[in-house]
């Protein structure tokens, strides 16, 4: 099961890597749209519970 976590945790790391690339590229996409920041917000809150997972598994 860790390896699952890590995995996940790896893919979330890469959506929000991913969406900060993508502002970037666009200039008039400076401003974080509501759906964009619940979005973020709801990545990082599932990276946090991943981490506690792990800690838990001793991963």
């Amino acid at each position: 099961m860790p390896d699952d976590l890590k995995a996940r945790q790896l893919h979330l790391n890469g959506i929000i890597v991913g969406m900060a690339g993508v502002k970037k590229l666009n200039g008039r996409a400076n401003e974080s749209t509501k759906v964009e920041t619940l979005t973020i917000d709801a990545i990082k809150a599932e990276l946090d519970f991943i981490d506690v997972q792990l800690k838990r598994k001793g991963g």
